[in-house]
């Protein structure tokens, strides 16, 4: 198996803010929990505030993890994406057509067109700078 040639993925400050605002969601989760067990009331209603604490808990849970592995991996044959929903291998043979990479506010995405494959059109989204590594690597995919 050979190296990527370029890895795409979140950097350390997007890494750092995601940390941050899980454990800030899971600190508001606590406390949410511990005002509905502290202000009495029915069961019924200590409960749901209970239910309604856990929300932003799993959702912190849930979320880093998933965020913190998307990359994408640049080989010289094909793509390798690890998305939020979406793990697929696409190979340069597959892509038909390709947008150029558009830029945002520190992130960008690739618009691929492939002939096989799951998706006939696949709107990849990368959090990290853009390069020319991955605009020339696309041009050679259906030069």
């Amino acid at each position: 198996m050979t190296d990527a040639l370029h890895t795409y993925r979140f950097g350390l400050g997007v890494k750092s803010a995601l940390v941050c605002a899980a454990l800030l969601q899971i600190v508001a989760g606590v406390l949410l929990m511990s005002q509905a067990y502290m202000a009495g009331g029915t069961v019924m209603q200590q409960f749901s505030g209970v239910v309604l604490g856990l929300i932003p808990v799993a959702i912190a849970l849930f979320v880093v993890p998933v965020l913190w592995r998307c990359e994408l991996r640049v080989y010289e044959d094909r793509l390798e994406y690890q998305g939020v929903l979406l793990d697929i291998a696409i190979p340069r043979e597959d892509i038909v057509a390709a947008a150029a990479p558009r830029r945002g506010m520190g992130m960008f995405d690739v618009s691929l067109e492939l002939i096989n494959g799951p998706f006939r059109r696949l709107r990849l989204a990368i959090m990290d700078k853009n390069e020319e590594r991955l605009a020339n690597w696309l041009n050679k995919a259906h030069a």
